[in-house]
């Protein structure tokens, strides 16, 4: 798997758009570039690739690469951020894409969109997240770039702690998906259970405190800030292994290591 990420330069809590945000709460930057680092490793040391995009002044959450967009194939499709204090974040993504090849397929400007933040993937299957940032209407749109993307099902957002559908959900493997329920319309819970054979539900506990559905899958291990004693069982049941890494200066923002990253393969 390659990913894009972005060093934390200029990371810290400038201003407030989501629940977790508290521009009291500063980033400890030192610990917040160990974080970043171990991250790095841990991926490398799983035989990922990493590519670095520079991060720019005045643009504090850019460090979360996953929201910059979403890559299929070779298409990049560029955010278009609800909130103004984002929006300069994308340029620097479509210039990478641009550089190395790629297709830019931008959404029409009138609808919202927020990348990764609001798709979930595994290989050829997704979800689609949609209430507190991106549109609904962006799905259509969404099929029409990637027609052959299947789209699982929408997930009507209703809790804005959970402001992106990574935040409250994840696919482990094709039949299996971490999720948070209170994060969801009970019409998209009951829709989720139709098409997965394996949904796991976590706890509050796994969702506030660990993020523990903001994950990244490679084989069979699950890189994570940590999770529960039972979160743990459950994977492990499944056959896979939990691999910790700790996100605290990030979670201040609303964020954990699969925000950091933009995964294309």
């Amino acid at each position: 798997m390659e990913r894009i990420m972005c060093p934390p330069t200029y990371f810290d809590i400038e201003y407030s758009i989501n629940p977790w945000m508290n521009v009291n709460n500063k980033v400890d930057k030192n610990l917040a570039f160990k974080q970043w680092n171990d991250l790095i490793r841990i991926l490398n040391e799983l035989g990922d690739t990493i590519h670095v995009v520079e991060a720019l002044p005045g643009l504090p959450d850019m460090t979360f690469s996953g929201d910059g967009g979403m890559v299929w194939k070779k298409t990049f499709i560029p955010s278009n951020f609800r909130n103004q204090e984002r929006r300069e974040e994308v340029p620097p993504y479509i210039h990478w894409f641009e550089k190395n090849g790629y297709q830019i397929s931008p959404m029409p400007e009138d609808l919202i969109f927020e990348g990764l933040g609001d798709v979930v993937f595994h290989e050829g299957l997704a979800f689609f997240g949609y209430g507190s940032r991106s549109d609904e209407r962006a799905v259509e749109h969404l099929r029409e770039i990637v027609p052959n993307l299947k789209i699982l099902g929408k997930m009507e957002i209703v809790d804005d702690h959970y402001f992106h559908l990574a935040m409250a959900l994840s696919f482990i493997d094709e039949d299996t998906v971490l999720y948070y329920p209170p994060g969801f319309s009970e019409e998209s819970v009951e829709n989720l259970k139709k098409v997965i054979k394996n949904p796991i539900a976590v706890s509050p506990k796994d969702a506030d405190e660990y993020f523990a559905c903001n994950n990244l899958v490679i084989g069979n291990k699950v890189v994570i800030d940590n999770c529960t004693p039972q979160l743990r069982e459950d994977l492990g049941k499944h056959g896979y292994e939990i691999i910790t890494c700790d996100m605290s200066e990030f979670k201040k923002s609303g964020g954990s290591l699969r925000c950091l990253v933009l995964s294309f393969m």
